[in-house]
């Protein structure tokens, strides 16, 4: 870590008081035209506080990566790692730490908590209407809209853009903006990235011009989060999430939001498993209950209803 990135530890504490004397005094000054509050670490979308969780940081080579292309701005970017202890943060800023030039001096602050409890916690203390961003590429899916998430790396762009030749539609990717309306949440896009799709190997694609207006969504309700995981993570799988899947549940712009989580490997097709998912999670939504299925209800519930059995209509 150079000598012009300070960095400050902060504990998980629901008491503002450490987050408010840590920040710089002019943290919320009037954002100028384009630039975000808060929001995850893009060097395409001006950001007055970068958030660098675990996803990214598997991404990011050094600190100016998260500051993006201009350096040379008042006020200066605050970085914060999330998801991290102290220890964590020394250790990945001493690789990870570089940055270059007067211009180029960072505030970084690390705190176990997660970016969506700091993007919160953030905005209440500017005042702000909840609003979050998130990493993953946000879609409509057979009328759903679907935030899938994941490592760098895992496969998001790809499946989105095969979704895509499929007929569903994009709304953004790697920047998604949430927000909340009434009881739902809204999804959107910024204006410069709209219509864009970065694939590993391609470069950025320009939605529009491939595949139509008709590819595109300007913003959706956010409904339901597939989280993508490598398949040989070592992540246990019990009973119940081998019979109803690996869900949760995760809290953006102040709405629960189920999640879906979905093991990676060679040779799955993603586009097709995550279409199931999404017509899974609409039948579960117009039945009001789970299973969505009566034939899988009756046999999780260990019934005998064999009426239509092939030997039975013999």
């Amino acid at each position: 870590m150079t000598d012009n990135t300070r960095h400050r530890h902060l504990t998980a504490s629901p008491d503002d008081a450490e987050w408010q004397e840590a920040l710089p005094p002019d943290w919320s000054e009037d954002l100028r035209d384009g630039e975000r509050l808060v929001g995850p670490a893009n060097p395409w979308i001006p950001t007055r506080i970068a958030l660098i969780d675990r996803y990214l940081r598997e991404s990011l080579n050094d600190l100016a990566q998260a500051n993006g292309p201009d350096t040379r701005r008042s006020p200066r970017r605050l970085v914060v790692l999330t998801e991290m202890s102290q220890d964590e943060a020394d250790r990945w800023l001493e690789q990870h730490g570089r940055a270059d030039g007067p211009e180029s001096a960072t505030l970084v602050i690390s705190t176990p908590e997660g970016s969506g409890s700091v993007a919160r916690r953030l905005r209440r203390l500017c005042g702000r209407a909840p609003r979050e961003w998130r990493h993953g590429v946000f879609m409509e899916i057979s009328g759903l809209g679907v935030l899938i998430r994941g490592a760098a790396g895992i496969g998001k762009s790809e499946v989105a853009l095969e979704l895509i030749t499929r007929g569903h539609r994009l709304v953004a990717d790697d920047a998604p903006c949430f927000h909340a309306r009434g009881n739902e949440v809204t999804g959107s896009c910024p204006d410069r990235l709209f219509g864009l799709l970065e694939v590993r190997g391609i470069g950025i694609l320009d939605i529009r011009e491939l595949f139509g207006a008709n590819a595109l969504k300007a913003r959706k309700y956010l409904r339901l989060i597939v989280d993508l995981y490598p398949a040989d993570s070592g992540k246990p799988m019990g009973a119940d999430q081998r019979l109803f899947g690996d869900r949760g549940a995760e809290r953006i712009a102040g709405r629960e939001i189920p999640v879906w989580r979905l093991p990676v490997a060679p040779g799955r097709n993603l586009a097709v498993l995550l279409e199931a998912i999404v017509r899974q999670r609409n039948l579960e939504r117009q039945r009001g209950s789970r299973p969505a299925s009566d034939r899988v209800a009756s046999l999780l519930s260990g019934g005998d209803d064999d009426t239509d059995s092939p030997e039975k209509s013999r």
